[in-house]
């Protein structure tokens, strides 16, 4: 039950990420991506939760975000949520890296 959860838990999390991250605004002339900067932060801080909750947690997170990310890339006529520009791919590339670093990382304590 808990392995069923935690993949609907990140589709979701990949779900409003995807609308989320391309949202920024402009500071003092400088253009901040608080979206992408939220979406990655958020990620990192839903899979280490998923880790401390099951063993393997992060990596069933892991397999239901990115099979939101395909499903979203796969989805007729393509995706329009996660583009293929610098945010877009940043996303994409920094969130799985924070799955991959949350998934394998030692649990601090064991049950």
């Amino acid at each position: 039950m808990k392995r069923a959860a935690l993949v609907l838990v990140g589709a979701y999390l990949c779900a409003i990420a995807a609308i989320v991250h391309r949202h920024s605004s402009t500071i003092a002339g400088t253009e901040v991506p608080w979206g992408l900067i939220l979406a990655l932060v958020v990620t990192a801080a839903v899979v280490l939760a998923a880790s401390e909750l099951m063993r393997v947690g992060g990596a069933w997170l892991g397999l239901g975000w990115a099979s939101m990310l395909t499903a979203l890339q796969l989805s007729p006529g393509g995706s329009y949520l996660v583009a293929t520009d610098w945010v877009g791919l940043t996303f994409a590339a920094g969130s799985l890296a924070l799955i991959v670093w949350g998934a394998l990382r030692t649990p601090r304590y064991e049950r």
